[in-house]
């Protein structure tokens, strides 16, 4: 069933609002990260408001650094020239040395920030407020407010069509996904999924989203130009998060109550295997030789490596509270 939304979204557009751009040298409390020639992971302990750096050769924490309040999600800039930390309280963007992990700059006045992103374009800029049940709409050049929409219950994920059309998000505690065209800031639709929905994928080949089904134990399947559910994928319980494995065919779903994480294959939509990985696994990143899975378990305060080939656990890395984020610097985010 889709719901329909023919009726003009009730938010209205606001004024141009430019974003305030603040050097990281007047940010009060906010201290550098040490330079790093190392190669070195970035991870974000959402749960104490900091940034761990972590040596990817000696699997070890070589330092930390505090970022902001509940940062959540990052990504690099198209251009890879920066690394954006999103930082849901305290309201803004960091913007990190993606060699170095210094903080270059911060961008203010960005409304609860949970999760972002760039359209393939690179013209808008999308972030999800979670708390306030919003998606604001940005000009991606200069971050200038362009609207503010109201949608269900905690917006979650997102992700966008290849040809930037339209961004598909994610609400999480009304248990749908609904669709924006980002011409004019329209909400489309909406359609109910499974019980709390979290992470949203596109298919390469642009036909189908993937929508992590947290609330259960699969991932839902959906045609997006016929809004309907075509297949539910059975991984695991607490399915949430997804992260491509770097071969064109294949995607990760993390599934955070079960512990695990499995590996389904994006053309005939089926699981090839699922490894355990304890802990609530969420975000993932795979390294740059694509031997290594990174894995942030958000109830142990710990970082898991787990041997790709085989599915073993390869190392066990301490890290901070609630980690959630994780990035490779040098290393494009994989969409």
């Amino acid at each position: 069933m889709v719901v329909s939304c023919s009726e003009k979204d009730t938010s209205t557009a606001r004024p141009a609002e430019k974003a305030s751009v603040i050097p990281a040298s007047v940010t009060a409390g906010v201290q550098p990260a040490p330079s790093n020639d190392k190669d070195v992971a970035i991870v974000l302990d959402s749960g104490e408001d900091a940034v761990s750096l972590v040596d990817l050769h000696e699997y070890k924490e070589i330092s930390k650094f505090h970022i902001g309040k509940e940062p959540h999600h990052l990504m690099a800039t198209p251009d890879d020239k920066y690394l954006i930390v999103a930082n849901a309280v305290s309201n803004n963007l960091v913007f990190l040395d993606p060699h170095t992990g210094e903080i270059v700059k911060r961008i203010a006045d960005i409304s609860d920030p949970y999760q972002i992103g760039f359209s393939p374009d690179r013209k808008w800029f999308v972030s999800v407020s979670l708390r306030l049940h919003r998606v604001d709409i940005y000009d991606a050049n200069d971050f200038h407010l362009i609207k503010r929409l109201k949608v269900n219950k905690a917006p979650s994920h997102l992700i966008f069509d290849a040809n930037s059309t339209n961004v598909f998000v994610t609400l999480q505690d009304s248990d749908e996904i609904a669709a924006i065209r980002l011409s004019d800031q329209t909400l489309l639709w909406k359609m109910p999924v499974g019980k709390t929905p979290a992470g949203i994928r596109m298919t390469p080949d642009d036909k189908h989203l993937l929508v992590g089904i947290m609330g259960s134990n699969y991932v839902e399947v959906i045609d997006w130009r016929e809004k309907k559910s075509v297949k539910k994928i059975v991984t695991a319980e607490g399915a949430h998060n997804f992260l491509p494995r770097g071969d064109g065919k294949n995607v990760f779903v993390s599934n955070r109550v079960a512990g695990k994480v499995c590996e389904v294959n994006e053309e005939s939509l089926t699981v090839n295997r699922c490894f355990d990985v304890p802990g609530g696994p969420d975000c993932m990143e795979v390294t740059r030789d694509g031997t290594e899975l990174w894995v942030t378990s958000r109830w142990v305060k710990k970082v898991h490596v787990v041997d790709i080939a085989t599915g073993k656990m390869k190392k066990i890395i301490p890290v901070g509270r609630s980690p959630h984020g994780v990035y490779f610097f040098g290393h494009a985010a994989r969409t």
